[in-house]
């Protein structure tokens, strides 16, 4: 089944219709001060946020409720085991969800960017099979679940499409485990930094928001110190070049042709 759009006789097909029409470049993004419960404003970034209108129209019930939260960098969004209690709707910045082993460590399993929605698997009645913390600086809608618990029965239609949606997330899983769990240090490093490319929407087609040391190896299983030593040979040899007023973040322009040689060997 596809929810790229809305049923044309869904009752929430008007009010995506006018969100979009609100869609205004002009107006300030606005902050949690100044958003309070203005769900057109909400809509209307939901649009711009290139959610499908399947997903948009789902989310309807909890509108009104929704509120946007800001968390600093390394802030923790909620805890592996804990109840569901909202869906995230990330409006700005990158979220790790972590994944703690026996002996404590632990493993980055996916990363999340903007308009990507977090949580739905309380939608099934689950917990949190993470930690969520926040790479950067982060902003989030929050949407209570309790409001979007009943689509199950009511909208089954609108359920689907939220669940359809945590699925593609859980295939996007079997892609990482392929990627980054096998095969020599650098390769895996030069994959990831590839990866890290195609995944920020913010930067250009041969730039990157480089992670931490400890977050790289956070993500491929390996010491930090590996990953640091790949990274300076890279840095030496130009594959990476620092990008100037990139501020506090490390941004680097890529070759991404030496990157893709390096990733297969």
């Amino acid at each position: 089944m596809s929810c790229v759009f809305a049923r044309p006789d869904d009752p929430c097909l008007p009010r995506l219709q006018l969100a979009a029409q609100m869609i205004d470049e002009n107006t300030p993004m606005g902050g949690a001060a100044n958003m309070g419960t203005a769900e057109p404003q909400l809509a209307a970034e939901a649009v711009r946020l290139g959610l499908e209108s399947g997903v948009i129209a789902a989310l309807y019930p909890a509108i009104d409720q929704a509120r946007l939260v800001r968390y600093p960098p390394g802030s923790t969004l909620y805890n592996e085991g804990a109840g569901v209690e909202a869906l995230y709707v990330i409006r700005r910045g990158m979220i790790k969800l972590l994944r703690y082993v026996g002996d404590g460590s632990a493993r980055i399993v996916r990363l999340h960017n903007r308009a990507s929605i977090i949580g739905l698997n309380g939608l099934l009645g689950e917990t949190h099979d993470h930690t969520a913390i926040a790479v950067d600086e982060v902003q989030v809608y929050q949407l209570p679940i309790v409001l979007l618990m009943p689509l199950r029965d009511n909208d089954p239609a609108a359920y689907s499409c939220l669940i359809e949606q945590w699925g593609n997330y859980l295939n996007s899983a079997d892609t990482w485990i392929s990627e980054f769990s096998s095969g020599p240090i650098r390769s895996r490093v030069a994959r990831l930094l590839r990866f890290l490319v195609d995944f920020d929407s913010d930067t250009g087609s041969e730039e990157l928001t480089l992670l931490t040391g400890v977050e790289m190896a956070e993500v491929l299983g390996v010491t930090p110190e590996s990953v640091s030593r790949v990274v300076a040979d890279f840095k030496r040899s130009g594959i990476l070049k620092p990008l100037e007023g990139a501020g506090q973040m490390e941004r680097y322009r890529c070759n991404l042709e030496a990157l893709e040689h390096e990733s297969h060997n």
